[in-house]
Order: C-alpha cells, then sequence, then structure tokens
C-alpha cells in the first residue's frame, strides 16, 4: 500500500484554500521545521522544508497552481503543461520494522523523490517553454519564463527583459561594489594594523635607547666620581708628603741649633 503527498498535503490546506490560508499554513509549518519541531526529526527538517517551500512558491502563483491542479486531474495523462504533482510514497512496512529502519526508509525515499522533482521541473519548464516559444528566446512565453528564473533567483519582479537585465546589472553592481568596499576595508585594517606595530616598535626602540643613554649617563658620571676622587686622593697624598718635608727640614733646623748652644 502506497500514500500519495500532494502540495496541498504538504501545506495541510485544502484543494479550495486561498492565498491567505495557504499563507499562514506555509508560516507555521516552516517554523516548525525550523524549530526543528518536525516528525521525521531534525535530520530531515532542511530536507522536509525546502518542498514545503517549494509546494508554496507552486500553490502562490496563480498560474503555477492552476497548471498544477490540472496536472492533479489529469495525472494518469502527459501533458505538457501541467506541473508534475508531488509524489512521496512511503511504503507501509511491517509492524516488525524497527523506528530507525523505518526512518531511514523515509529520508531516503525522499531525498530521491526530491532529487526527481528537482529534475522533471526543470526538464518541464525547458519543454513548456520550447514548445510555446518555438526555441524563440525573445518570445513572450521565453521572457516570461526569464522572469520567473530572475524572481526565484534575485527575489525581484521586472515587467520586461530589458528591466530585468538593468536590475540584475544593477544587483551586480552593487555586489561587486561591496566586495570591493570590503576589500578596501580590509586594506585599511591591515594598514591600521601595521601602523600600529610600526608605532610599537618605535616606541620600544625608543625606549631602549633611552635606556641605553640613561645607562652611559650614568656610567660617565661614576667614572667623572672617580676621577675626581682619584685627583683628591692625590692632592691629599701631595700635602701629606709636603707636610713631612717640611716637619723634617723643621726637625733639621732645631737639630742644628741645640748643637751650636752646646
Amino acid at each position: 500500500m502506497k500514500q500519495t503527498t500532494t502540495y496541498y498535503d504538504l501545506l495541510e490546506v485544502s484543494r479550495h484554500a486561498d492565498l491567505a490560508e495557504i499563507s499562514t499554513a506555509y508560516l507555521r509549518i516552516s517554523r516548525a521545521l525550523s524549530a526543528g519541531e518536525g516528525p521525521l526529526g531534525e535530520a530531515d527538517d532542511a530536507f522536509q522544508l525546502k518542498l514545503v517551500k517549494h509546494a508554496y512558491e507552486v500553490l502562490s502563483n496563480p498560474s503555477r497552481r492552476s497548471d498544477y491542479d490540472a496536472g492533479l486531474i489529469t495525472r494518469n495523462t502527459a501533458s505538457g503543461r501541467a506541473e508534475p504533482p508531488l509524489q512521496i510514497e512511503v511504503a507501509m512496512t511491517s509492524p516488525r520494522w524497527s523506528p530507525i529502519r523505518r526512518l531511514l526508509t523515509i529520508i531516503a525515499s525522499l531525498m530521491i523523490i526530491g532529487m526527481i522533482l528537482q529534475i522533471s521541473v526543470t526538464y518541464l519548464a525547458y519543454q513548456r517553454t520550447t514548445a510555446l516559444t518555438g526555441g524563440d528566446t525573445a518570445s513572450p512565453a521565453a521572457e516570461k519564463a526569464y522572469l520567473q528564473d530572475v524572481f526565484q533567483t534575485y527575489g525581484i519582479r521586472a515587467a520586461s527583459r530589458a528591466e530585468a537585465d538593468s536590475l540584475v546589472a544593477e544587483i551586480r553592481q552593487r555586489e561587486e561594489a561591496e566586495r570591493e568596499e570590503a576589500q578596501q576595508q580590509r586594506l585599511v585594517e591591515q594598514q591600521a594594523r601595521e601602523q600600529r606595530r610600526f608605532e610599537e616598535e618605535s616606541r620600544r626602540l625608543g625606549a631602549e635607547v633611552s635606556a641605553n643613554l640613561r645607562r652611559a649617563e650614568q656610567e660617565a658620571e661614576r667614572a667623572r666620581e672617580e676621577e675626581i676622587r682619584r685627583k683628591d686622593e692625590l692632592e691629599r697624598r701631595a700635602k701629606e708628603e709636603d707636610l713631612a718635608r717640611r716637619q723634617r727640614e723643621i726637625d733639621r733646623f732645631r737639630a742644628r741649633g741645640v748643637s751650636s748652644a752646646e
């Protein structure tokens, strides 16, 4: 037994839900999945969120929703314009399967279906554009497809291809300007860091030179003090020797005076 899930089932709304109901359901489910409250656990929430987002993009677009509804009605016939319904087929397993095995099976099935869905949508969009335009990229249908791609890629709506090209060019110029500004900012920051390193190195060298000068001055002062002390010592010794010499002369003079008196 297999269970088939449509975009309406993913968003938990009815086939007749209006845009407000679809938007409200999408916000509620996407918030729950982003918060890790999905039924399959955190490992599959990101993939489930992509499916829900794609379902919302289809059902919130009137033309794509109309094509999708037509595809649901004519599912068993080939339709080049119909949006392929989302088929999530999960095998109903035996109760003897473990929860981990069942979870891994579901995740693998969703991943395979997601890849098939992406390839199918791209191929059918290409086929639809080619069939409608006959290979003419300047046709209204081709321009519409181009504008839709621009909207999905850049999030901008344009009224014509020329306007879309202009807006895309502006976006790219702005991105290039932002990259250049960021590069210039990094260059300024690098120059500021180099300037700080230069200033720190200059202060370090200045402090080292100042310390060397202080040591040189201290050594010169000690040398001057030593020279003064040495000169004082020489003068003291010279004075002592002079006093000793005079004392000897006095002693000799006294000795001669005593001899004459006798």
